[in-house]
C-alpha cells in the first residue's frame, strides 16, 4: 500500500480491472500497486513551438514558417486513451509525462503543417511573406473544427505565426527588387516633389489672384451689406418717423379731442352759466322794470305835482308881469330913457349915440370924426373892458 497526493494541476484517474472507480483534480489517496494502476493527465497549458522550411509557395519559392501553438488537453478520457499517461511510483513519472506532451505537440504541429502547405501553396513569395496574421487565423479555424484533435482531447488556446522567410538568394532577390522600387518611388518621389513644388507655385499664385478676387468680391459684398444697412437702417428711421409723426398725430389728436370734449365741457358750464345769468338777468330785469314801474308811476305823480306847481308859479309869475307891465305901461318912455342913460358909462352913451345916428342915417349930410374922438372912443371901450 502506498499514499500519494498529487498536484492541483493534474487530473487523476484510479483504474481497477479497467474501470475507472475515481477520478478528479489533485487527489490524495491510498493505492495498491499490484492491482491499481493510476493516470495522471497535465491540466495547464503547453506552448509548442514549430518551424517548416520546405513550404513551397505557387511560384515554387520554398519559405520557411515559424510559429508557436498554445494548447491545453479538455477531455481527460481521450488523451488517456491516445497517449500513455500511465503513473509509475517507481519511476521519474515527469519525464514520462513529458515524452507524451512531446507526442501529442508532434501531432498537432503535423497536422498544422498540413494546413500550412495547403494555403501556402495558394500565394505567391511575397503574399506568402504578407499574410502572416492571416495565416494564423486560417490556422486556428481551421484547428477548431479538426477532428483529430478531437480524438487527442486537445483544445488549441492561440496560434501564433512568428515569421514566413523566404531563402536567402530569394531574400536577395526581393530586397534588390524592392530596392529598386524605392529607388524609382525616390525618383517618382524627386519628380512629384518638384512638379509638387510648381504645382504649389502655381496654386500659391491662383491663391493669390483668388484671394485678390474674393477680397474684392467682400470688399463689394461689404459695400452692398453697407449700403443695405444704410437703407435699412434710413427705413427704420422712416418708420420711427412715421410712427413718431402718427403717435403725434394720434397725441394731437388725443389732446384735440380732451381739448374740445373740455371746451364742450366749458361751453355747457359757460351755456349753463349764461342760462342762469340771463335768467337772473332776466329776473333782475323784471325786477329793475317792476321797480323802474314803480318809479316812472312815482315819477308820473310827482310831474304831475311838478307840473300843477310850476303851474301855480306861472301863474304866479304872469300875475306878476301882467302887473309890471301895467305898471310900464303907465310910465313916460323919456323919463326911463333918461334914467337909463344916466346909469350908463361914457363909452355905452357914445355907442346910444352912434345908434341913434343909424337910426337917422338917411338925415345926415357929413359925419367928420377926429382922430382925438376916437382915441377917446377906444379908450373908452377899454376902460370899460377892464
Amino acid at each position: 500500500m502506498r499514499f500519494k497526493k498529487f498536484n492541483p494541476t493534474e487530473y487523476v484517474m484510479v483504474v481497477k480491472k479497467g474501470q475507472v472507480i475515481r477520478e478528479g483534480l489533485g487527489l490524495s489517496l491510498w493505492f495498491n500497486e499490484l492491482n491499481t494502476n493510476i493516470v495522471v493527465v497535465p491540466s495547464t497549458a503547453f506552448d509548442g513551438a514549430f518551424a517548416f522550411d520546405d513550404i513551397v509557395t505557387s511560384d515554387y519559392q520554398s519559405v520557411c514558417v515559424q510559429g508557436v501553438t498554445t494548447f491545453m488537453i479538455t477531455d481527460y478520457a481521450k488523451a488517456a486513451k491516445m497517449l500513455d499517461f500511465a503513473y509509475n511510483p517507481s519511476k521519474k513519472t515527469e519525464e514520462k509525462s513529458a515524452a507524451a506532451l512531446k507526442v501529442l505537440e508532434n501531432r498537432i504541429n503535423n497536422i498544422i503543417k498540413a494546413i500550412v502547405i495547403r494555403e501556402v501553396s495558394k500565394k505567391d513569395v511575397r503574399e506568402a511573406i504578407r499574410s502572416a496574421t492571416e495565416m494564423a487565423h486560417t490556422i486556428q479555424s481551421a484547428l477548431s473544427c479538426d477532428e483529430a484533435l478531437e480524438k487527442l482531447g486537445v483544445s488549441i488556446a492561440a496560434i501564433n505565426i512568428l515569421g514566413i522567410n523566404p531563402r536567402p538568394e530569394t531574400r536577395k532577390a526581393l530586397e534588390a527588387a524592392a530596392r529598386e522600387e524605392i529607388l524609382k518611388e525616390q525618383d517618382d518621389a524627386i519628380y512629384k516633389r518638384r512638379n509638387a513644388a510648381i504645382e504649389q507655385e502655381r496654386i500659391i499664385k491662383e491663391n493669390e489672384i483668388n484671394t485678390e478676387i474674393a477680397v474684392a468680391e467682400k470688399e463689394k459684398e461689404k459695400e452692398e451689406k453697407e449700403q443695405a444697412m444704410r437703407q435699412y437702417i434710413q427705413k427704420c428711421e422712416l418708420d420711427m418717423e412715421m410712427q413718431k409723426e402718427e403717435h403725434q398725430q394720434a397725441m394731437e389728436m388725443k389732446a384735440m379731442q380732451a381739448q374740445m370734449s373740455l371746451e364742450t365741457e366749458r361751453q355747457e358750464k359757460q351755456y349753463a352759466l349764461k342760462e342762469r345769468a340771463v335768467q337772473k338777468r332776466i329776473e333782475i330785469d323784471n325786477q329793475d322794470m317792476l321797480g323802474k314801474i314803480e318809479l316812472e308811476k312815482k315819477n308820473k305823480e310827482f310831474t304831475e305835482l311838478e307840473a300843477a306847481n310850476a303851474k301855480i308859479r306861472a301863474d304866479q309869475k304872469a300875475y306878476a308881469v301882467a302887473e309890471l307891465v301895467k305898471a310900464y305901461n303907465n310910465l313916460n318912455e323919456k323919463l326911463v330913457e333918461a334914467s337909463a342913460m344916466a346909469q350908463m358909462s361914457p363909452s355905452a352913451l357914445m355907442a346910444k349915440a352912434f345908434m341913434n345916428i343909424g337910426d337917422n342915417a338917411n338925415k345926415i349930410g357929413t359925419l367928420n370924426f377926429t382922430p382925438d374922438m376916437l382915441d377917446s372912443i377906444a379908450k373908452g371901450f377899454k376902460a370899460d373892458e377892464d
